[in-house]
């Protein structure tokens, strides 16, 4: 097995830089908004880890932080009404969990209110100036342009050679919009048939079986799985299923390769950004101009491929696509 440094940061916090840090005697009002369930494990630690991250900055909740938390359930149907619910009790900041659907809902509904949030790509429309963001919403962003999504389609044709018709597993509102314009963009220049298999964001279990259900009907070679929601909260269910259908997939959790449950995932390393998150909410409480709060961005991304979990689903990975790669387990 060869692993290189990533795999320490995948389990490692980074420091978190200068921040701004509360006003004595001052009580601040924050609006949290999630798309999912609070119960599910990667929210909570979410979540968890960013509010210990803004108590060490001198924001605590019960103290001098009055927080309102507000859950969609991922209906989508219901963002609009709970975005203006929100904006009507003024708070401070709002923090939109990483959902574009739900962020766009929220920027709608105010202009003003500084808004804190994850975002897949600047190339979503939601924030176009990484470095001094235009209106009211600044936050982390996960890639490096969305053209990624063209460099995911070829590291898995570079790992599956023969593959003419891929699926790219999404949400609805992503894949008709420019995640979704983008890999077929990448498709049609590679000569790769590629065909949205969508979900809801209210999508569960059901919903996904039956995806699969679909890409097997439609002869799917292999599967593009985008990162973004609800696909993070499914993830591994996604790719239990993706080896049940023995569908070569490449995702962007490169932990579940290291676990034998994926073959290759190509990802930002970035496993500080709870922290960063907070420490963005924390600029904000304190007063500073959103226009004056760069994106946070990750500095490295990772290749990482599994060799047996390629080779139990018929993939023979070439030693030039081992080569690129940050990790290797064999």
């Amino acid at each position: 097995m060869r692993r290189r440094d990533f795999l320490a940061g995948l389990l490692t916090t980074g420091g978190a830089g200068a921040v701004w840090a509360a006003e004595p005697n001052r009580v601040y009002r924050l609006a949290v908004c999630e798309g999912a369930e609070v119960t599910h494990p990667i929210e909570n630690w979410v979540w968890s880890t960013m509010f210990t991250r803004l108590g060490q900055l001198g924001y605590t909740e019960g103290k001098n932080l009055v927080v309102e938390r507000y859950n969609c359930n991922g209906r989508a149907e219901n963002y609009a009404a709970i975005a203006g619910k929100m904006v009507q009790t003024h708070p401070d900041v709002i923090v939109v969990s990483f959902n574009h659907q739900l962020i766009a809902q929220v920027a709608k509904a105010t202009s003003t209110i500084p808004i804190v949030t994850a975002i897949g790509s600047v190339d979503s429309g939601i924030v176009r100036n990484i470095n001094r963001p235009e209106g009211n919403i600044t936050g982390i962003v996960f890639d490096a342009g969305i053209e990624m999504q063209g460099k995911h389609l070829d590291l898995l044709r570079q790992a599956v050679p023969a593959a003419s018709r891929v699926a790219y597993l999404s949400n609805r509102y992503d894949w008709e919009g420019a995640w979704g314009r983008a890999v077929q963009e990448a498709g049609r220049k590679s000569g790769i048939s590629i065909t949205g298999v969508t979900v809801e964001d209210s999508a569960g279990e059901a919903e996904y079986r039956q995806a699969f259900e679909t890409m097997a009907q439609q002869s799917t070679d292999a599967l593009v799985i985008n990162g973004l929601f609800p696909n993070y909260l499914y993830r591994e269910l996604i790719l239990e299923l993706a080896l049940k259908h023995r569908l070569p997939s490449i995702s962007w959790w490169a932990d579940l390769v290291q676990n034998g449950q994926a073959p290759i995932a190509y990802t930002a390393n970035f496993p500080d950004f709870p922290e960063k998150l907070a420490d963005l909410t924390g600029q904000t409480l304190s007063g500073a101009r959103v226009a004056d709060i760069p994106l946070a961005q990750p500095t490295k991304f990772i290749l990482a491929i599994n060799l047996k979990t390629a080779k139990a689903l018929g993939v023979e990975i070439p030693p030039t696509l081992t080569a690129q790669a940050d990790a290797v387990i064999e």
